[in-house]
């Protein structure tokens, strides 16, 4: 008897009914959540990013103030007060003759200062004074003779060293503070190695002996010295005075005073090797700022060059200053980003600029703000120059879009992280 095998039916599985009317309904609920979680999800802070140039540095040209110099045939130099570099044509250390004098009272007064509008002590007249005298006049130098005994106040020699440039008064001024000559040039040979005038050499106080020399650049940062000191300050810019024991009006050898607006001084010189000498200074503007112009020139060949010398540089000086655009009015200095990509420009607010001396910089430094999308300003640019800081406000551009819902959905990526 044959036996026929039947295949058993399959069984249902429990519950897969239920499973497949779940799924969708599980897929819609999480839809919904993903929905609301992309809409109420916080969006990232906008990145925020600097320019290239946001933060820079403007250098002024020096060419134009060496080409001053070069132009002229004669040792020439020239600078500015509040400043370190110096221009000149020679470095060549020539004789001083009567701007000798003023290294001989910068020693001196940092041996022993007197203040300024003040006598300071009394100085009797020897008879090696006396005989200086006659010695240079014989020499065809300035010297004023009085009698032996005659008390000379401080403020009295002073005036006549730097005004007629005295030989005698700057004598027996050196010699009453160091002694005698030995200890003068002693003194003055520290004193230059302590304030790097490599070229600076002196035998005696009063320029009278060509053996007194430097160079133009070295007498720019002693005129610097001069002008910065309240008492010898108070002197190169005096024009003239009247003085005791017969001797009446004096003037002032520095042929610019009382001519050109804003003179300084510093000192003349004049000498059958030296030829004509003259250190000039003057104040002056420079777009909003105040600045004092010097300017070297050596061996001038008449009295008249010397004067037109000290002109000529110091016009050619008023020449030099730059004016620096540091800023300009909506000018980009950085970028606002959006997670969704688009940007938004943050540009300066209003121009900066900057008057520049040769070799001068100014700088600008770029600070974007925390929330730039939202706050009153998106930064500020601090410019910094010579003459002081100013700050620029930032502002955006445009304002950056919000993503919508559609983005939010589309790109949980960035969204979410």
């Amino acid at each position: 008897m044959h036996e026929t095998q039947v295949a058993a039916a399959p069984r249902r599985r429990r519950g897969s009914r239920a499973v497949a009317w779940l799924l969708p309904a599980a897929l819609l609920l999480g839809a919904g959540g993903y929905v609301a979680a992309a809409a109420a999800v916080p969006l990232p802070e906008p990145t925020l990013m600097l320019a290239p140039t946001a933060d820079t540095e403007i250098v002024a040209d020096t060419a134009p103030a060496q080409a001053a110099v070069d132009a002229k045939a004669l040792p020439t130099a020239i600078g500015w007060l509040h400043d370190e570099d110096v221009w000149t044509n020679d470095d060549t250390a020539y004789p001083l003759a009567s701007i000798s004098k003023l290294v001989t009272v910068l020693v001196a007064q940092e041996a022993e200062p007197l203040g300024p509008g003040e006598d300071g002590p009394s100085y009797a007249w020897t008879a090696a004074d006396r005989e200086r005298q006659e010695h240079y006049l014989s020499l065809d130098g300035v010297a004023y003779p009085i009698p032996v005994g005659t008390e000379v106040s401080l403020r009295e020699m002073l005036t006549l060293i730097f005004l007629p440039s005295a030989n005698d008064f700057a004598a027996a001024y050196a010699y009453s503070v160091f002694g005698d000559n030995d200890g003068f040039v002693a003194a003055v040979s520290d004193w230059a190695d302590r304030h790097g005038l490599d070229s600076l050499e002196m035998v005696e106080p009063t320029g009278m002996d060509e053996g007194n020399r430097a160079n133009p650049a070295d007498l720019i940062k002693i005129g610097r010295m001069a002008l910065q000191h309240p008492t010898i300050s108070e002197f190169t810019s005096t024009q003239s005075a009247i003085m005791p024991w017969g001797i009446g009006l004096i003037e002032n050898t520095n042929p610019l005073l009382g001519e050109l607006p804003g003179m300084l001084g510093v000192k003349t010189g004049r000498s059958a090797s030296a030829g004509f000498n003259f250190l000039a200074a003057q104040q002056d503007t420079a777009g909003d700022r105040e600045v004092v112009k010097i300017s070297v020139t050596l061996a001038r060949p008449t009295i008249a060059d010397r004067a037109q010398s000290g002109r000529d540089m110091l016009a050619a000086l008023a020449q030099l200053p730059q004016d620096a655009q540091v800023v300009t009015e909506d000018e980009q200095v950085g970028t606002l980003t959006g997670i969704d990509g688009t940007t938004v420009p943050l540009v300066a607010e209003v121009s900066a600029s900057a008057t520049l001396l040769p070799g001068e910089s100014a700088t600008r430094t770029v600070t974007l703000a925390e929330g730039a999308a939202t706050a009153d300003t998106a930064g500020s640019i601090t410019v910094a120059a010579p003459s002081g800081e100013v700050t620029v406000p930032i502002r955006r551009d445009g304002a950056l879009t919000t993503p919508d819902l559609w983005w939010r959905l589309t790109n949980p990526g960035l969204l979410f992280g």
